[in-house]
């Protein structure tokens, strides 16, 4: 996130800029909150697109994430929470409208 709360991917970076603190709310939702700036959350809109980090609170919906374990892989509670890699997206071909 840069300092105008704007996400920002990098490939191997490792400042405070890139770094998240996690936070269980009290309703088992999952934040994740700029180490650099606090007060400012990772949300996404309804239609997916990243919010800017002033424009976020805790208590918004867009800010709350749930985590999910991979496919066929049991939950431990013994070994810590992993995010998963993605693969990278394609481009979606849209298809051509009949005029």
């Amino acid at each position: 996130m840069n300092r105008r709360g704007k996400l920002v991917g990098k490939v191997n970076d490792k400042s405070k800029e890139c770094v998240f603190v996690e936070k269980v709310l009290e309703n088992n939702y999952t934040a994740l909150m700029s180490a650099k700036y606090s007060g400012w959350y990772v949300g996404f809109t309804k239609k997916g697109r990243p919010r800017k980090g002033p424009r976020t609170q805790e208590n918004q919906q867009d800010v709350h994430f749930m985590k999910r374990y991979p496919k066929g892989v049991p939950p431990d509670p013994q070994r810590p929470f992993r995010y998963t890699t993605v693969s990278k997206r394609t481009k979606r071909i849209r298809p051509a409208n009949p005029s």
